[in-house]
């Protein structure tokens, strides 16, 4: 699980070099204070921040025309989503 959420960090680093993509929708920086939250405290995962990040990725990527970057995050955070559930289970 951390590893997909630190894949998604080094993916925001990146995003936020470029000059290319729209945030116009999206605090990014928001988007990765949080995803550093979960990855910080894997032990209390508040499931609703879990529900928050996941919309805001999803417009990230639809701002953004599922660009390489944006879907990679989106992917990371699916799988990070996938393990959760299977840990809960």
């Amino acid at each position: 699980m951390l590893e997909h959420l630190d894949n998604i960090v080094k993916d925001i680093l990146l995003l936020k070099k470029e000059d290319k993509y729209n945030f116009n929708n999206v605090d990014i920086t928001f988007l990765e204070n949080s995803i550093m939250d979960i990855r910080n405290n894997l032990k209390e995962i508040d499931l609703n921040k879990v529900k928050m990040i996941s919309e805001i990725i999803y417009e990230l990527n639809i701002d953004n025309d599922y660009s390489r970057l944006t879907d990679h995050i989106s992917n990371e955070f699916y799988a990070f989503e996938f393990l959760l559930e299977q840990k809960i289970k």
